[in-house]
């Protein structure tokens, strides 16, 4: 690229001198041409919308875990639900088929039905979180109780099953045979339960620490 002189004259006038001329070059470039945006451009996510969209993210792993613990509980006292009955008078001498006279049964039903109320109340209260954020409860003190009752949950729930099993091992007849597969099915959703509710306990943990970080 060759670069073009040109010379302004320039004149000045004193009180002694009729007139001066100087010539000073000056030089003139070629018009830059623009370059074309980058394709490789980023933007940079303040810190304060990081932050936001990890709780957000946060909020919703531990709704969805409430929701499954909930549909895993729901189905173990269900399974065992549909075998209450009074036996006739006739066969009142046989093995009944209703989990309520078998005290291990009974308290499975129970611990699925604790878990059921705990993780339906939790479920919405992580939806009123989401769309109106502390209204039932200060994030702090739930924070707390959610850590401390999901280890209580979690004990129950791997209790009960562990009394479940024991006794569909123990458990001969063919009149409780439709109560021991039931009984299969409901340890089943609870020990599911439980590794589910597990992860929302570890969750809870995690939320917990964080809280003193963010």
């Amino acid at each position: 690229m060759k670069e073009h002189k040109d010379h302004v004259v320039v004149i000045t006038y004193g009180p002694s001198s009729e007139g001066s001329v100087t010539a000073s070059p000056i030089s003139r470039q070629a018009p830059s041409v623009p370059t074309p945006p980058s394709s490789l451009t980023y933007s940079v996510t303040p810190p304060a919308s990081r932050l936001s969209s990890r709780r957000a993210s946060v909020h919703v792993s531990g709704l969805v875990l409430r929701f499954i613990s909930l549909v895993l509980c729901f189905v173990s006292a269900l399974s065992l639900a549909v075998n209450v009955h009074r036996p006739s008078q006739r066969h009142r001498s046989q093995s009944s088929s209703s989990f309520a006279s078998y005290p291990e049964l009974l308290y499975c039903f129970g611990v699925a039905v604790t878990g059921l109320v705990y993780t339906s109340l939790q479920t919405f209260k992580g939806v009123c979180d989401i769309t109106h954020r502390g209204v039932l409860i200060s994030e702090p003190l739930s924070d707390y109780i959610s850590f401390i009752l999901d280890q209580v949950i979690c004990y129950l729930l791997v209790s009960s099953s562990s009394v479940a099993i024991a006794w569909i091992q123990h458990a001969n007849g063919d009149a409780i045979k439709t109560l021991q597969n039931n009984s299969i099915v409901s340890a089943s959703m609870a020990f599911s339960a439980f590794l589910v509710l597990a992860l929302s306990s570890l969750l809870s943990g995690y939320k917990l620490c964080k809280r003193f970080m963010w």
